[in-house]
């Protein structure tokens, strides 16, 4: 389903002159489309339309945002890696449709990397481990203790099969050498609902979706999968803090678009991203969502990026031996 064009300005916001200096190889001398392979109004449609605003302005050429939902993001995904590598489809993709879901899903319409050419990473946002307030334990090594003395399974919970926050709960277990078992939810508010009402132990997510009990101290985050304290909880200690550098994991948000782009707009685009996201609005905007504004790396080093993540959670859900339907 294409939007109505509600991202476009009116009349371009630069000279032309500058918009032809700007262009490469008589590109972009068209509209360009932003896929997005979830459904309007959330996160990813947020940073596809303040990007196109922002890459409007720098080219003269309408950028439509076009939401292509379903399938847990791999249809739209799937629809930009069969498009043609003009320049003229592009896709803000994120860790769910590029980074978890080939190691689930044998039968994916497409392939990470061979149907892609990956432009910029634009946020991540790192995984945290969570507990309520009123759980024995405080940190990690009362987590571990507890665990062991009872002999039994840690459950934590997870806004669903095969989510980023399942996975890195499994991993989380094995990080800490202690059997966990998985609850699957539909959703986080569920999960959180559960967590607060003691009938969950743990609950592994991200932290956007439990900012609200965690700033009222209603949960406590044991471990936050990234290598700094976040900013919005600085409160909430690291892995690497209590003794497991090793372990990082965060949601991210990237820009791709089709194979056989050619490095001249693949360059222009990066450089695009990387000055949308130096912008107080584009800044703002990711904070908001508990991410952390990115933008630094090279194509190639978002393309080896991109193939470390499918590698890695690929053998977290072989080890755990993770299944999903559909």
């Amino acid at each position: 389903m294409t939007l109505p064009r509600r991202s476009l300005l009116a009349a371009p916001l630069v000279l032309p002159g500058l918009a032809t200096a700007q262009t490469v190889d008589g590109w972009p001398n068209r509209p360009v489309r932003l896929v997005i392979a979830f459904a309007a109004g959330g996160a990813l449609d947020a940073i596809a339309r303040s990007m196109g605003r922002h890459m409007e302005r720098e080219y003269g050429q309408p950028f439509v945002v076009d939401a292509r939902s379903g399938a847990g993001g791999r249809i739209g995904t799937a629809h930009v890696g069969r498009s043609p590598g003009d320049g003229y489809t592009l896709l803000v993709t994120s860790s769910a449709a590029h980074g978890v879901a080939p190691g689930l899903y044998p039968d994916l319409p497409y392939h990470p990397m061979n149907d892609f050419t990956h432009i910029g990473l634009v946020g991540t946002a790192p995984m945290v481990l969570l507990a309520s307030a009123n759980a024995p334990y405080r940190d990690l090594a009362g987590l571990v203790a507890s665990a062991r003395a009872r002999g039994t399974p840690v459950n934590f919970g997870s806004p669903g099969i095969g989510s980023l926050g399942h996975l890195t709960g499994e991993l989380a277990g094995r990080t800490l050498g202690i059997p966990v078992q998985h609850v699957s939810y539909r959703g986080s508010a569920p999960a959180q609902l559960d967590l607060l009402a003691g009938q969950l132990e743990l609950v592994s997510d991200n932290p956007s979706s439990h900012s609200g009990p965690m700033q009222a101290g209603r949960i406590r985050c044991l471990a936050v999968a990234a290598p700094a304290r976040m900013a919005a909880f600085p409160d909430a200690p690291t892995w690497a803090e209590q003794g497991y550098p090793q372990m990082v994991a965060s949601a991210w948000y990237g820009f791709s678009g089709p194979a056989g782009m050619t490095p001249a707009i693949t360059q222009r685009l990066n450089a695009s991203l990387a000055a949308w996201l130096a912008t107080p609005e584009a800044r703002e905007l990711l904070r908001g969502m508990a991410m952390q504004p990115e933008g630094r790396m090279s194509p190639a080093e978002y393309t080896a990026f991109v193939a470390s993540e499918v590698a890695r959670w690929a053998n977290v859900a072989r080890e755990a031996n993770v299944r999903v339907e559909g």
